[in-house]
């Protein structure tokens, strides 16, 4: 969240980073596939425009509630215990970000599920993998230049809001709590 008014630059990298994001959320991949192999796909949008970070870029969670838990996980460093991903393993996809020394840094973070993903011919047998997002969070849209996006991109957003939407809507009117409804409504509206 910014709670102030974004400037020009804040707003190209967080698009940026948002990009990274969406496209590691929706990637495609074989079953088994280890995920030092899905890094690259979650930096290069910023890598486009001469940006990076330096820690990886997905942990695992859940077991114990660590923190970064293994043995699988998205980054750049090698880990030579990944069994590879499988169907419902969950990561983060949340640390592709940004952070600019002494002025601002950025991350967007959610928890995503490993699940089947029905395509083309599945990998001649070995399996299609893709993420489902489990957080129920909506992106802050004021800070989305959204002349940088693809349709696709677009698209995704959107759809992801109506998701978050028609979950929490529901809970946000049995508790009677107004204003965070009136709150989740501008915060999803399509972009």
């Amino acid at each position: 969240m910014h709670f102030g008014q974004p400037t020009a630059e804040e707003i190209r990298a967080f698009t940026h980073v948002l990009k990274g994001q969406i496209a590691l959320g929706t990637a495609i991949f074989p079953r088994k596939v280890k995920g030092q192999f899905l890094d690259t796909i979650a930096r290069k949008a910023l890598w486009d425009i001469g940006l990076d970070y330096g820690h990886g870029t997905g942990h695992g969670i859940g077991h114990f509630l660590n923190v970064h838990e293994g043995p699988m996980g998205i980054g750049i460093r090698l880990m030579p215990n990944d069994p590879g991903l499988e169907e419902n393993m969950f990561l983060s996809n949340g640390t592709p970000g940004y952070y600019k020394d002494g002025q601002f840094g950025i991350r967007i973070e959610d928890i995503v599920q490993v699940m089947t993903a029905n395509v083309g011919t599945n990998f001649d047998g070995r399996g299609a993998l893709t993420f489902r997002t489990i957080t129920m969070c909506p992106i802050q849209t004021r800070l989305i230049d959204v002349s940088l996006l693809t349709v696709r991109e677009r698209d995704h957003i959107n759809a992801y809001h109506q998701t978050v939407w028609d979950t929490l809507e529901p809970l946000l009117r049995e508790a009677n709590d107004q204003e965070t409804l009136d709150w989740l409504a501008r915060e999803t509206k399509p972009i």
